[in-house]
Parts: C-alpha cells; structure tokens; sequence
C-alpha cells in the first residue's frame, strides 16, 4: 500500500495540474488507511507559497470527503439490517459493534471526531447510516469534520514541506 501511496505522490509531483482533483479522489477514498498517507503528501506538493491553490486543495478535499462518507451513510441505510455482510464489517465484525458504542457516545460529535479515529474511520458513516440519523444532519457533520481535517492535515503538510524544501534549497 506504501507503493501505491509513493505512485501516487510521484504522479502528482510530476503532473501539477492535476493535484486538486487528485485531492478529490483520495479524499473521497479516505476511508481506505494509506489514502491518508498519500493525501498527506500530494497536499504537502502544493507548498505554503501558493494560498490560491492550498484553498482549493482544502476545498476540494472537503468536499471530496464529505461526498465518501454521504457514499458510506447511504451504504449503512441500504444495508441496516445486514451490515455484516458489507466492507469493512465483513472482514471486521467487532468494528460494528465499536462504531455503534461510539455513535451512542459522541452523537453526532462521532461523525467529526470518527473522522481522527482509525479504528471507526469507515464504520461510522455507515453505521450512522444505519441507525437512520437525519440525512441533513449527518451531512453538516460530515462537511464540519471533512473541513476541520483538511485543515488540520493539509495545511500544515504544505506549509511544512514548502519550509523544509525552502531550507534545503528545493523551492
């Protein structure tokens, strides 16, 4: 998976121009563990020097986001009475039971906070799905987290990267 993550990076690196819907797509799959990794690093590309372009990186990884776990509630709603039988449950049955506990713990706080929490990353959208939490408001939630983590992951990568190349002379 750390060589799809590097590919994926090295293609961004190379090709510039598509950065900000490859920001849409990881995002999109974030729920898949090394999407984040290479999400991290196609972002950390951008660099600090260019606040046009890291704003629309953060936009589009909002919105990306948000759209794969509105994918993720539609799943759990279509497959409430069998979740089981569904990815990532299927592989992990436990990770059910986990993500109800944590719904039933933070609300609709768990689709902000589940979004920095790896072990119920996946499950919560579609759990939350399942538990027929209002659409609406499990959208706002989703866009509310989707924003706060590419601004939490995002920005810093540039504003890290663009510092580190700029000391190493790379800039």
């Amino acid at each position: 998976m750390d060589q799809i993550a590097a590919q994926l990076i090295g293609f961004a690196a190379d090709h510039p121009q598509w950065i900000v819907a490859l920001v849409f797509v990881l995002a999109f799959f974030e729920f898949i563990p090394f999407v984040w990794v290479a999400l991290v690093g196609v972002a950390a590309l951008v660099g600090p020097q260019n606040v046009g372009q890291l704003a629309v990186v953060v936009a589009a990884a909002t919105i990306g986001g948000a759209l794969g776990d509105v994918s993720l509630y539609l799943l759990g709603q279509k497959n409430a009475g069998h979740l089981g039988r569904i990815w990532p449950f299927r592989k992990h049955p436990n990770l059910i039971a986990k993500s109800e506990a944590f719904c039933a713990r933070w609300g609709l706080g768990a689709v902000v906070i589940g979004r920095f929490s790896g072990p119920v990353r996946a499950g919560v959208p579609v759990v939350a799905g399942a538990l027929r939490m209002p659409a609406v408001t499990f959208s706002a939630a989703s866009i509310a987290g989707a924003l706060i983590a590419a601004i939490v992951f995002l920005v810093p990568a540039a504003v890290g990267a663009g510092t580190l190349f700029g000391m190493l002379g790379l800039s």
